[in-house]
């Protein structure tokens, strides 16, 4: 089965997020929560779970296929267990045209050396919160953007309540100095030009839609 984003769909409670289907909660999705679905459904005590994420699972009987987003270009981040810079986490960032076909796969970080656990705190250095964000101008790179954002600005909204805001998507040109400017400073950052410019040639080419987190 094809990867897609789904809608939570309650009663109006949250619903659980799991570390194993059926196991243990680990989190909670508001009604009306953005999914990024992936691999196959899994059963597990007579229920039927989905993937949202690394050790996340909710039951699929909450989730609805997002009609919106069919047919729409996405760039996909996944958190791996790799680093760079001295410390930071790598994402393996998938850059998928509206067929979902991979057009080009590039590198991320977020957040500072040291500080490589996602939160939702706002000032916290820290990585971005998993979930979907959405560009708020599809196809436009801001080349003027300055320093440390490395001559390439997309802003993105999350589509879930966090504290985290003025988020983007940019170039970190001291990924590997492993100094005090290493990383980013809560944002989502290509490490290299040569990534920085595939990032934009995709953006600008796709106009992708959704920034997805997993």
């Amino acid at each position: 089965m094809p990867n897609y984003i789904a809608v939570v769909k309650t009663q109006g409670d949250p619903l659980r997020v799991r570390s194993l289907p059926n196991g243990q909660p680990i989190d909670l999705l508001p009604n009306g929560t953005l999914v990024y679905v992936t691999g196959n459904p899994v059963t597990a005590g007579g229920i039927t779970w989905a993937q949202i994420g690394l050790n996340r699972w909710v039951a699929t009987s909450f989730l609805v296929p997002h009609a919106a987003s069919v047919g729409k270009a996405k760039v996909i981040a996944t958190r791996t267990p790799d680093t760079i810079g001295g410390g930071l986490r790598v994402y393996r960032t998938e850059l998928l045209n509206g067929s979902d076909q991979i057009i080009q796969t590039v590198r991320g970080i977020s957040g500072r050396v040291g500080k490589q656990t996602p939160s939702h705190v706002a000032g916290s250095a820290t990585p971005l919160p998993f979930g979907i964000y959405t560009f708020d101008l599809p196809g436009s790179v801001d080349e003027s953007a300055p320093g440390e954002f490395g001559g390439a600005w997309s802003a993105v909204t999350p589509t879930f309540k966090t504290e985290r805001s003025g988020i983007g998507i940019h170039y970190d040109p001291s990924a590997f100095s492993q100094d005090a400017n290493t990383g980013t400073s809560g944002c989502f950052a290509t490490p290299t030009k040569d990534e920085r410019d595939k990032m934009t040639k995709f953006i600008r080419a796709y106009k992708p839609i959704y920034f997805v987190v997993l």
